[in-house]
């Protein structure tokens, strides 16, 4: 299966959770996540396959990334922003959006940072 690229034009949403990747923002819940535009565009590629495992390499090849453990520094500082378990580790194969955990927490209050 190929990797869906996140469309020039648009907000691409899953649950509570938004970015624009023209403009290099995201958001949870209204709350804008202060990432950098590496991760940005790594929420956007994982958001635009929400529903499928995404390998490192397919994210090393999409972000323009070395081979390595890039995508992990990237995601773990995503994670942090974002909180919650919201981006998935499937041992051996890669990440997935988990939409279920961010259709749940939807009304759950964001902590501010």
């Amino acid at each position: 299966m190929d990797l869906a690229l996140p469309a020039s034009n648009g907000i691409i949403s899953v649950g509570p959770l938004e970015v624009d990747p023209d403009r290099y923002l995201a958001s949870l819940r209204g709350r804008a996540l202060t990432l950098s535009r590496s991760q940005v565009e790594l929420l956007a590629i994982l958001l635009a396959n929400a529903h499928r495992v995404v390998s490192r390499n397919e994210l090393s090849s999409a972000l323009g990334l070395a081979r390595g453990r890039s995508v992990d520094v990237l995601l773990s500082g995503l994670r942090r922003e974002i909180g919650g378990p919201f981006v998935r580790n499937v041992r051996n194969r890669g990440w997935i959006v988990d939409v279920d955990a961010l259709e749940a927490n939807e009304d759950a209050p964001v902590s501010a940072s």
